[in-house]
């Protein structure tokens, strides 16, 4: 049987809206060989990430007409006009400030809780900004907000009582509460610039790990990039004028090291560490062990010690 809207065949992928890494593969109307909306389609790192929606979720959910781009128009298309570019819609603040709250109900919360004490918990959440959603009950919110102060997206994650990511749940702000279109991607914790004009900044893959970090590490305004492919030169203009070092997961110095270089070749005062690489067993490494793994396991020792 033959579908009307299948997976885009071949080796093309795109950024997903959910761990931005460019590993989704988008969904396509066969019979006008177009893509549907940006966000449906499926990631392939179906372990990691599992973010999946297909074309009847997605016209349930916005409630648009499938068949609209079929039908015939009355209106004319005036030769050479030019169709204004859609907007990017950020994050209305009374959505952002209302979800800053119910810390309690919240896992992540409580999983620093359990780490760094109520009060420093707090305090990480406030830094990082970090909400609380009803998405799936104890998900938490890593809203991203640029330098400007603008919150451009917030990544809707659930965890454990351990810390572990729950597979499958994880999802878009502006996918859940359809805002449109998403404002560009830029590293989490950006708007911690801000608070000091000297401080290099490190940064890592995950937003779990710049927290941690954080509360654990001095000498660092901590950020995450999200994935490696989505550090770019245009991501880290805003940290130029910076000393930068990436502290990369387990097993993948050697990738961050040459993208590092390559930064360094466009004039960023960049470097990759290896001091988490150096320690680690194989057993480690192919786990994917990362900077706040190394935390997690520093503070449980020094409370059992």
């Amino acid at each position: 049987m033959r579908y009307q809207y299948e997976l885009e065949k071949g080796s093309v992928k795109h950024i997903c809206p959910v761990c931005n890494r460019k590993t989704f593969v988008r969904y396509v109307d066969i019979e006008i060989g177009r893509y549907i909306a940006g966000e449906v389609g499926r990631c392939d790192r179906e372990v990691k990430c599992g973010y999946h929606l297909k074309p009847g979720e997605y016209f349930h959910l916005s409630g648009e007409n499938p068949f609209r781009k079929r039908l015939p128009s009355n209106d004319h298309k005036v030769k050479g006009a030019r169709v204004p570019a859609e907007k990017p819609v950020y994050v209305p603040d009374v959505l952002f400030r209302g979800s800053l709250q119910h810390y309690e109900g919240n896992m992540f919360f409580c999983y620093l809780a359990d780490l760094f004490g109520k009060d420093r918990a707090e305090e990480l959440c406030t830094w990082y900004c970090v909400g609380t959603s009803k998405h799936w009950p104890g998900a938490c919110v890593f809203w991203y907000v640029d330098h400007f102060g603008r919150v451009t997206r917030g990544k809707v994650m659930l965890y454990d009582q351990t810390g572990h990511r729950v597979k499958g749940c994880m999802n878009s702000v502006h996918h859940v509460m359809k805002l449109g279109k998403l404002p560009e991607l830029h590293l989490y914790g950006l708007h911690l610039l801000t608070l000091d004009k000297l401080l290099p900044v490190a940064i890592v893959e995950s937003e779990k790990s710049a927290i941690l970090a954080a509360g654990y590490f001095e000498g660092f305004i901590w950020m995450a990039s999200g994935s490696l492919s989505t550090l770019t030169v245009e991501r880290l203009k805003p940290l130029q004028n910076r000393e930068i070092v990436l502290f990369p997961d387990g097993g993948a110095f050697e990738k961050w090291q040459e993208k590092a270089e390559m930064f360094q070749r466009q004039g960023f005062n960049i470097r990759s560490s290896d001091a988490l690489e150096r320690n680690l067993t194989d057993e480690q490494r192919e786990a994917g062990y990362d900077i706040g793994d190394s935390v997690a396991d520093a503070l449980r020792s020094s409370c059992s010690a």
